[in-house]
């Protein structure tokens, strides 16, 4: 197959995988895998396959959004509606904690919304409860244990309430920094995970309007 068949092929397969954004990873996979097979098959029947007939391979296959459709009726799961409490839900998620009760509406809008699959809203809930006010929280109580204290026992002559000292270690403070760090990026890295699921499950609901 020569570049220009397989940019053809493969932008057929990018629209498809776009379109089916909402369905199930394993599901996804599964019936790609299917149609890519497909066509391969039906071009090693035209050794001498031109553009055109790729493109007839293609379109009888049908437009990506359609296959979309019938695997989502299939599986029983229901097109993405815009929502403005999905954009909501993400930034409530991610700030919402230093109001307190912000973070835990953020974690309902998050479950009633159809735009994210439960592993994204597991995702959501569960990598730092309580989003940047949660992770800043772990933070500074791992910076504070990755300080010693050391106590001084009086002796004769000495002071007899005795004095503690903190001690920061060297190799404490620095696996402590690397941690605080990781916690605090986490429920950003969170948010910018589940906008690009988000933009998936759109732009497939868009795609499969378009085509109808």
């Amino acid at each position: 197959m020569n570049g220009t068949r397989h940019r053809e092929v493969g932008e057929y397969l990018r629209r498809l995988q776009r379109s089916m954004a909402d369905l199930p990873a394993e599901r996804r996979d599964e019936i790609l895998a299917e149609i890519e097979e497909h066509i391969a098959e039906d071009l090693a029947e035209r050794p001498g396959a031109t553009e055109s007939d790729v493109r007839n391979v293609l379109e009888r296959l049908g437009d990506p959004a359609d296959i979309a459709a019938e695997a989502r009726e299939r599986f029983g799961i229901k097109p993405t509606r815009r929502s403005w409490t999905d954009p909501a839900a993400i930034i409530l998620l991610l700030i919402g904690g230093f109001t307190i009760i912000g973070w835990f509406v953020g974690v309902v809008l998050l479950w009633i919304s159809d735009a994210w699959t439960t592993r994204d809203k597991i995702i959501g809930t569960l990598v730092v409860p309580g989003g940047l006010a949660g992770a800043l929280g772990v933070a500074l109580s791992v910076g504070f244990m990755a300080n010693t204290v050391s106590c001084q026992v009086p002796g004769p002559g000495m002071d007899p309430v005795g004095s503690c000292v903190s001690n920061p270690s060297t190799s404490g403070n620095a696996v402590g920094a690397i941690l605080a760090a990781l916690v605090l990026i986490a429920p950003i890295v969170t948010a910018i995970y589940l906008s690009r699921r988000l933009r998936q499950a759109r732009l497939a609901s868009f795609e499969e309007g378009q085509a109808q």
